[in-house]
């Protein structure tokens, strides 16, 4: 209802559409904003308080959600100079400033949702120990940020001379809208599939960790790593909401709300597994570290193999089999037996 009451506003009773969506779009994106600020500082607070260092998955992160900060503030720029609202009841000063400003607004949200992604990936690359896993995490890497990269760089060189993009009346050459459109269309729809992949690797991945994390633990982190499914879905919904685009409000900031929702989800879905620290229950200690036996190698000894957890009783050398005494006890909990 809140919503709705946002979206309200009143006009001349001359048959036209009057609705203004700005208000509606602007709470959105800033609820969004404060959630993913929320959790992606919880992550990093979580590894500088367990003294945990900061890997590129986190600073990659941390770059995305500037790019969505970045997209937010200049979508309320937008908002101010009449965005939301049809082209009837628009401040004719407003033209070419906003779609100037929609420019920058909508670069950054692509930007924002291809960085939170590739960080994702990141993340699942350094847990892994299978070459074909490993090649088809950087498959996704690469060609996610070619097929993005390229949605982002069309915003930008559509039109000659380049002002005729938030300019119409300059005279110039555009490509078709149609072609382009196909092409946003193609990276929303690729930009979701991503994400399916990327939420189902961690069932496969977390399951071997059976030295490190319990049943249940594994079982939690799995479904907070593919939360990132629901940023697919978003991608999806962009992509069929992109060809009804017609220069209307409610298309334009439909596509617009979705494409926000997509980046700010990534962020938080990637923030989520590793704020179990927080919530461990520490029983020998009065400051648990976060480490375990796998975060251990990967920091020490750039062992990113996991077929040694498999097996309780087996360790390549003394020194991880002190790790994991010191690991257990300083999580307070005790592996599971495989």
């Amino acid at each position: 209802m809140a919503i709705d009451l946002l979206r309200r506003q009143s006009g001349p009773d001359d048959g036209r559409d009057h609705e203004d969506l700005g208000p509606m779009l602007n709470t959105v994106f800033w609820t969004m904003a404060a959630l993913s600020t929320i959790f992606l500082a919880l992550r990093v607070y979580t590894k500088v308080s367990r003294r945990r260092k900061m890997w590129w998955d986190d600073w990659l992160l941390i770059a995305s959600w500037v790019a969505f900060m970045t997209s937010a503030a200049t979508t309320s720029v937008c908002i101010e100079l009449d965005y939301g609202k049809n082209a009837w009841d628009m401040d004719p000063k407003n033209f070419p400033k906003m779609p100037f400003v929609a420019v920058f607004a909508g670069f950054f949200s692509v930007l924002a949702a291809c960085w939170s992604k590739t960080s994702f990936a990141l993340t699942l690359y350094r847990l892994v120990h299978e070459t074909w896993i490993k090649l088809l995490i950087w498959f996704l890497i690469i060609t996610l940020n070619a097929i993005l990269g390229t949605a982002m760089l069309l915003m930008w060189i559509k039109c000659r001379p380049i002002q005729k993009i938030w300019d119409d009346k300059l005279p110039g050459r555009c490509i078709d809208p149609g072609n382009i459109v196909i092409v946003y269309q193609w990276s929303a729809g690729y930009s979701g599939a991503v994400d399916v992949v990327l939420a189902l690797l961690p069932w496969y991945i977390l399951p071997r960790m059976k030295m490190t994390l319990t049943k249940k633990e594994r079982f939690f982190v799995a479904i907070c790593m593919s939360m990132g499914v629901v940023a697919g879905a978003a991608s999806f919904v962009k992509m069929v909401e992109l060809p009804n685009l017609k220069g209307g409000a409610k298309e334009s900031v439909s596509v617009t709300l979705w494409g926000s929702t997509e980046g700010s989800l990534t962020i938080i879905a990637a923030s989520i597994p590793v704020l179990r620290a927080l919530i461990r229950k520490d029983k020998g200690r009065r400051a648990p570290k976060f480490d375990t036996i796998d975060e251990r190698r990967l920091n020490e000894v750039g062992n990113t193999s996991l077929d040694t957890l498999q097996t309780p009783c087996k360790y390549t050398n003394s020194t991880e089999k002190d790790w994991l005494h010191t690991s257990t006890e300083w999580e307070g909990s005790q592996p599971e037996q495989a």
